[in-house]
């Protein structure tokens, strides 16, 4: 069996032209990008354009990744856009996603921005231009054909969503700073390992750290490819893709068979698991060289754990004035354990619009009474935003809470919840956080 990587361009593309999305739209931006507050990392950055480039898609359309989830994988909406490119479930699946308990490709660097091309290119095709393609990217192709029918024949000439008007100026400012992103990164490979495979062995059996591997590889929401299927793809490291592909296809795809000065705590360490748990699965005792052992179930939180259709956890929008151990004692916890499910220290600084993940607890063994613990809201009555990034406005003569809803795409409930607002006064010189959509 060949090694299947990607990394490189690909061959038998032709070189793929620019954007034709006039410059003159990014100037009428509401939100400014520059190269200097790119969010990404330059291995991701360099694996997107790579997929793009062999789906025959310019480079600049990576830029929506930076405003749509501000590069982050784990990036969800309330509205169910999930991944990267946010794509919501039906429309991944209805581009060969697979979306399940096991795995969710939304969250694939590789496969949702190959599906994510080829959708934009089916845009392109109808629309024969970009800036409507990336219109109906945000809003549907439907909306864009009916302000076509209504008249006119280019973006600024048609009627769209205000949210659609705000979203295409911001990928012309993003898709003109991108360009100019400069970024030293090693390389990245794509390689296929078997169906049924539990990601940890690779770490157990190759010098890659387990949260590196699992962090380029989110879409396996338990930590091991799904059963059906012959292959599928990771991201590793290029200089581990060799090695990463001959064992994934040599090893028992479920056991770890111990070497000679492997310890429990060693091996415990290295597949991201307790050792309590390890030992109280494989109750032989003592390690043998030769013997194999069963690995418990994943002890990491999936990334879509936040998300709207996974009823353990609910998202918690920061407010001005909450602190960590405030909204900890909302839930029945320490700070610490918030820490722990937000992959953050206990002394970081959290800001009004930051995002949490939180357990739902169903145990009363917390000493602190009930009354006296903040009450945080419900689950779906949590406004989570993405794609506009944080931004501080100032309030200035004549504004009002509607119209600041209107201009950012936002709700008025959202700009009072962020700001711990009890009613609609604003005075001049309060800085408000808003969160565009």
């Amino acid at each position: 069996m060949i090694l299947p990587v990607l990394q490189g361009g690909a061959t038998g593309c032709s070189e793929v032209t620019s954007i034709d999305i006039p410059a003159s739209l990014a100037a009428t931006s509401d939100i400014q990008y520059s190269p200097e507050r790119f969010p990404g990392r330059g291995d991701i950055k360099e694996l997107v354009e790579q997929i793009l480039r062999s789906e025959g898609v310019p480079r600049e359309i990576a830029a929506l990744v930076w405003i749509e989830s501000d590069f982050t994988v784990g990036c969800y909406s309330r509205m169910g856009a999930a991944g990267p490119w946010q794509l919501m479930p039906t429309t991944g699946r209805e581009l060969g996603l697979k979306i399940d308990d096991y795995i969710d490709e939304r969250y694939s660097w590789v496969a949702s921005t190959r599906a994510a091309a080829r959708y934009l290119t089916h845009l392109h095709n109808i629309f024969d231009d970009w800036s409507l393609a990336i219109a109906a990217y945000n809003c549907g192709p439907g909306r864009v054909q009916a302000g076509l029918r209504q008249g006119g024949n280019t973006f600024g000439e048609i009627e769209l969503p205000g949210e659609t008007d705000a979203f295409v100026p911001r990928f012309a400012s993003a898709a003109e700073a991108y360009v100019q992103v400069e970024l030293d990164s090693d390389k990245l490979a794509v390689v296929w390992v078997p169906s049924g495979f539990d990601l940890r062995l690779l770490a157990a059996e190759t010098d890659l750290s387990i949260d590196m591997l699992m962090d380029f590889n989110r879409s396996f929401l338990m930590e091991k490819t799904p059963a059906e299927g012959e292959a599928w793809e990771i991201v590793v490291p290029v200089e581990y893709a060799g090695e990463v592909f001959n064992t994934a296809w040599a090893i028992d795809p479920a056991r770890y068979i111990v070497k000679e000065g492997d310890s429990w705590s060693w091996i415990a360490s290295a597949m991201g698991v307790s050792s309590e748990v390890l030992m109280g699965l494989n109750p032989a005792g003592s390690l043998q060289p030769g013997m194999y052992i069963n690995i418990p179930e994943s002890q990491r939180q999936p990334v879509n754990a936040g998300y709207v259709e996974n009823p353990q956890f609910i998202r918690y929008t920061v407010r001005m004035g909450d602190t960590l151990g405030e909204i900890a004692a909302g839930v029945g916890v320490s700070s610490r354990e918030v820490s722990l499910w937000n992959e953050m220290s206990p002394g970081d600084t959290i800001f009004p619009g930051d995002v949490l993940l939180l357990r739902r607890s169903g145990s009363s063994s917390d000493p602190e009474p009930a009354e006296s613990r903040p009450t945080l809201p419900a689950g779906d009555e949590i406004d989570i935003v993405s794609g506009g990034g944080r931004i501080e406005h100032t309030v200035i003569e004549g504004d009002t809470l509607w119209d600041l809803a209107l201009r950012y795409g936002v709700s008025i409930e959202q700009i009072m919840y962020l700001n711990s607002l009890e009613n609609n006064i604003l005075s001049l010189g309060d800085i408000l956080v808003i969160i565009p959509e």
